[in-house]
């Protein structure tokens, strides 16, 4: 046997028997101490292959809100910005997990909201970058994910609406239709000559006519995606910002009060706009980010979004800091 069919094995084995020891413990409620009896194991041993079960993914443990702290919350939030759903996911330490969490709530949104032949415009960021792989278990529908906007040579595939696109569609057993542009040009006239182009032109036509788009919701930081990218300049982030910005959707930027933000560089973006969006049936934002809540806010007040997946502390300050602004003799949030 040669040396890598040797480590072959050996992973095999190893992998056998940590799911049998994590099956033993999270689905036959077998004790360690009983499990080490069995075979032969001391519990320490025990405890380490449980761990070493879950950093190799063969365990996932998920809390899930309970009804009685979420169910309130998701319906003032519903009634209160007019959403078709809220659903809030119990916070988490650590971005990542939240992230995970987020992600999977998303996913079952879309599992539930797919239908069989519809499209769906997918937009671009780490929150719906995370959603394809909480999908294990997707029944297969015939259905088309279309990039909502271009992507940028400093885009990470984990992030970029064409790769999401991609493996939503392998998740679903549908196809990806992807967009082969920058997410924003150098100036308005090049937008317009890149929208020019047919495959450009008939893939945002196609992302248009969506039965439901998924999107993410930017901040106006100067760490934010967009920045990172290389689509601004933290001068040019800077600008947006005194001119107002809290947040942005597929690069409509927005105020605190869900208002465009004057000298917005909307002319330059390679995807769907404002309009486009709210003539979808569904837009689903998502958000995972505590520092994101004030971008969030002035989100829902565009009348773009209509279900919001967001956690249980995002949740209350939205409801509190809407709530403080609607208060007689109260201006806008700064």
């Amino acid at each position: 046997m040669s040396i890598d069919s040797n480590r072959a094995a050996v992973a095999a084995e190893e992998i056998e028997l940590l799911t049998r020891v994590a099956s033993l413990y999270y689905l036959e409620e077998t004790t360690q101490a009983e499990i080490a009896a069995s075979l032969g194991f001391s519990r320490p041993k025990v405890a380490r292959l449980l761990k070493r079960a879950r950093s190799h993914g063969i365990v996932e443990i998920t809390i899930r809100t309970h009804p009685a702290l979420s169910l309130p919350l998701e319906s003032e939030l519903a009634s209160r910005f007019d959403l078709q759903q809220a659903m809030l996911v119990a916070d988490r330490n650590g971005e990542h997990a939240q992230r995970r969490a987020t992600a999977r709530a998303a996913a079952e949104v879309l599992v539930r909201a797919v239908r069989e032949g519809d499209v769906v415009a997918v937009g671009m960021g780490r929150n719906l970058g995370a959603i394809p792989e909480q999908l294990a278990t997707t029944p297969h529908r015939t259905c088309v994910f279309v990039s909502a906007i271009g992507g940028s040579p400093q885009m990470g595939a984990a992030v970029n609406p064409n790769d999401i696109c991609r493996r939503l569609s392998e998740q679903f057993g549908g196809r990806a239709e992807t967009l082969y542009a920058p997410a924003y040009a150098e100036s308005s006239d090049g937008r317009k000559a890149l929208l020019r182009h047919g495959d450009i032109r008939d893939t945002l036509a196609l992302a248009r006519a969506a039965d439901i788009a998924v999107v993410g919701v930017g901040d106006a930081r100067d760490d934010s995606a967009v920045v990172q990218m290389g689509c601004f300049s933290p001068r040019e982030m800077a600008r947006m910002r005194r001119a107002g910005a809290v947040g942005d959707i597929l690069g409509f930027f927005f105020d605190i009060d869900g208002e465009a933000v004057a000298g917005s560089v909307e002319n330059r973006v390679v995807g769907l706009n404002a309009r486009d969006l709210r003539a979808i049936a569904t837009v689903i934002a998502v958000a995972s980010e505590r520092a994101k809540a004030r971008a969030v806010l002035g989100a829902l007040r565009t009348g773009i979004v209509d279900v919001l997946i967001a956690t249980v502390e995002m949740g209350r300050e939205l409801i509190a800091d809407d709530a403080r602004a609607a208060a007689p003799g109260k201006q806008s949030l700064p």
